[in-house]
């Protein structure tokens, strides 16, 4: 009898430690938001290397411009991030409350930088050329637009397409006043994103295609 106990026992606890390690957290409970506040509180190298888990870095492209990294943050990482960087006078109790009022959403970010061959100074077609515009412009800042991003899971054995709920960018300047690139955000329902690896795709205007992959059963 003692040892079937012990077994269903050791059963059971294999049983949550696989259903832990196959779930990001959603639904936060106070308690597990205080922890990621206090994970972010210091902004020392245990939250930086917490953090990293979540951003894939990827290699310049011969040519065009250069997808230069994807992040995707879950509810719980982006508590840590949210309390790493509002340190001073914020408290768990204030964590809490922006959670509650975000809810559960995945937030991917993606940097786009120019290069050499994508720069900020476009060539003009000959059309355009045609009509009297010279032959170079200024990319505007929403050049990210001639973009195409997508976030795909498999579910059910079929890839299905996630679609964003909000879309918002920021220009990156360099020096103040040159115009070197964007960040990218897009907000998802998390509550529609199971702990399946998802694949965050980038299409260029030159046609390159870009793919980072997260296993969100290895990460909270």
């Amino acid at each position: 009898m003692r040892h079937t106990k012990i077994r269903a026992a050791f059963l059971t606890l294999t049983f949550l430690v696989f259903v832990s390690a196959q779930a990001y957290d959603t639904g936060l409970s106070s308690q597990v938001i205080r922890e990621a506040y206090f994970l972010g509180q210091p902004h020392d190298e245990r939250t930086v290397a917490f953090l990293a888990q979540y951003v894939q870095p990827l290699p310049l492209p011969k040519s065009g411009p250069h997808v230069s990294e994807v992040e995707i943050l879950t509810p719980y990482a982006q508590a840590v991030q949210h309390s790493m960087r509002r340190t001073t006078g914020y408290s768990a109790q204030q964590a809490e409350e922006d959670y509650r009022k975000q809810g559960d959403t995945l937030r991917v970010r993606v940097q786009i930088r120019f290069t050499p061959t994508y720069a900020l100074h476009a060539a003009v077609s000959s059309s355009r050329r045609a009509t009297g515009n010279s032959g170079i412009q200024l990319r505007a800042e929403d050049f990210w637009r001639h973009f195409t991003f997508r976030l795909t899971q498999q579910q059910d054995g079929e890839e299905r397409l996630l679609e964003p709920f909000d879309v918002w960018s920021e220009p990156i300047y360099l020096r103040g006043w040159a115009l070197d690139g964007a960040y990218v955000w897009l907000l998802f329902d998390a509550t529609k994103v199971t702990s399946d690896p998802v694949k965050v795709g980038v299409r260029t205007p030159d046609g390159q295609h870009i793919l980072a992959v997260f296993d969100l059963a290895k990460l909270r």
